[in-house]
């Protein structure tokens, strides 16, 4: 599927469940992505979000468990709840500095071996990580205020935690 330029929304579910999507590219005339858009695509593999997208909405890639890689811009500053739960196959994933919040977003991704939690973002919700049992390293930005309620439950293999905030 080619998303054309010029394109400035992608409805709630407008994707979901298409599986046979293998990659996604988000053209940048694209400000809002609806929520679930993405849902259940169990064939992406790579996803890369346009610079004109604020937020990555509720569920917006949600068990996309061939999802691998995924390219956010620093236009995003917030990532909202299950938007990328039990995508089992992402290894890593870059959050740019422009994020502010990470509501409840990567749990039950098994794969994740890594994450940095940027200096802007204040919180890290309840269950963020949750069941990401190949988490061996995470480093905390010094903006951190709080941690919510097993944040880190099920992360068997969280070795290495780096923590800059005043936590």
């Amino acid at each position: 599927i080619t998303i054309p330029n010029g394109v400035t929304n992608i409805g709630s579910s407008a994707f979901c469940n298409f599986f046979n999507l293998a990659n996604i590219t988000i053209p940048n005339s694209v400000t809002s992505v609806g929520g679930f858009a993405f849902n259940e695509c169990s064939s992406l593999t790579s996803a890369t979000i346009g610079s004109g997208v604020t937020s990555i909405e509720l569920g917006t890639f949600m068990s996309c468990s061939s999802l691998t890689n995924i390219t956010i811009p620093n236009s995003v500053t917030s990532i909202g709840d299950s938007a990328f739960s039990y995508c089992s196959s992402l290894t890593n994933i870059l959050i740019p500095n422009s994020v502010t919040s990470i509501e409840t977003a990567f749990d039950g991704c098994s794969s994740l071996t890594s994450i940095t939690i940027p200096d802007n973002v204040t919180s890290i919700w309840e269950y963020t990580f949750y069941g990401c049992s190949n988490l061996t390293s995470i480093t905390i930005g010094s903006g951190v205020t709080s941690i919510g309620e097993s944040a880190f439950e099920e992360c068997y293999k969280l070795v290495e935690v780096v923590n800059k905030s005043s936590l």
